[in-house]
């Protein structure tokens, strides 16, 4: 895949689910290797929350507050953490055990990050939410870390599928067609890439035609 046809403002969300779509901040990932990276900066991360809907403007003040070694460290912690949820959601997709290392990493940040997750009226209603004001920036992975832990505990598990990586990109994604024959993260991209290959493939196959005038009577 390129990286070139992906960039952090379009990346979309075609995870279907925060948590995979946060694994989807890479061009790529072939065989655990991640590709190029859209999260070049701990404003980047900011920012995919922002776009994600996931934290908004006066959580992203909050959390911009910290020096820049601090930022540093929390960028470095989000790409771990990504991993991590890598691992456990390719997993998943595999029909493989979770790995347990990865499971911890999960519970570690959740324990980390719990300090700033708030129960809120709304009326009558019960709202969970976050309240990052004087949290540290490694505080904004407890929204991700949260989203996966739920998808992990409910599901639904068994729709949660991976771009072929060889062919494709290896993004995860929720499959929520009616017979769940979705393939691709999206035909715009990988799609239409495997499709331009098999054809050029199948046209290279293809023997030359004869020329009749070359023929010799």
């Amino acid at each position: 895949m390129d990286a070139l046809e992906r960039k952090l403002e379009n990346l979309g969300r075609v995870g279907g689910h925060p948590a995979l779509d946060f694994v989807n901040t890479v061009d790529s990932w072939v065989d655990g290797e991640a590709g190029a990276e859209y999260l070049d900066s701990y404003g980047d991360l900011l920012h995919w929350h922002q776009m994600s809907d996931l934290i908004g403007t006066h959580s992203t003040r909050a959390l911009s507050q910290a020096g820049s070694s601090a930022k540093a460290a929390a960028l470095e912690a989000a790409k771990q953490f990504r991993i991590a949820l890598q691992r456990l959601f390719h997993a998943v997709a595999g029909g493989r055990p979770l790995p347990q290392e990865s499971l911890d990493h999960l519970n570690e940040t959740i324990r980390k990050t719990i300090a700033w997750r708030r129960l809120m009226a709304s009326g009558r209603d019960l709202v969970c939410g976050w309240d990052f004001s004087g949290a540290p920036p490694g505080a904004i992975l407890g929204p991700v870390a949260w989203q996966a832990a739920e998808l992990l505990e409910h599901g639904p598990l068994d729709r949660i599928k991976e771009c072929p990586f060889d062919e494709g990109c290896g993004w995860l994604f929720l499959d929520s067609s009616r017979n769940r024959s979705r393939t691709w993260c999206s035909m715009k991209t990988c799609g239409n890439i495997s499709k331009v290959k098999r054809f050029r493939a199948r046209q290279e196959r293809l023997p030359e035609a004869d020329d009749c005038n070359d023929r010799q009577g």
